[in-house]
């Protein structure tokens, strides 16, 4: 069983021969993680402006009343 440890550590610790999950997982990962950060942004975002809007609209309340 040893001969099989060694020969699987060869392939995966090779610079020119990597299977294709050990080569493509990390990239796979941040692709992940970019995509995931960038719906959480957009969640920010509309949040944001969601408040903006109600603000806006208090403003213009404020503004609109009689003294």
């Amino acid at each position: 069983m040893a001969g099989w440890t060694r020969f699987i550590d060869a392939i995966l610790t090779s610079k020119y021969n990597k299977p294709f999950p050990v080569t493509l997982l990390p990239s796979a990962i941040g692709y992940w993680l970019g995509m995931k950060q960038g719906e959480r942004q957009a969640q920010i975002l509309n949040a944001v402006e969601a408040a903006a809007t109600h603000q806006q609209a208090k403003l213009e309340r404020i503004t609109g009343a009689p003294k």
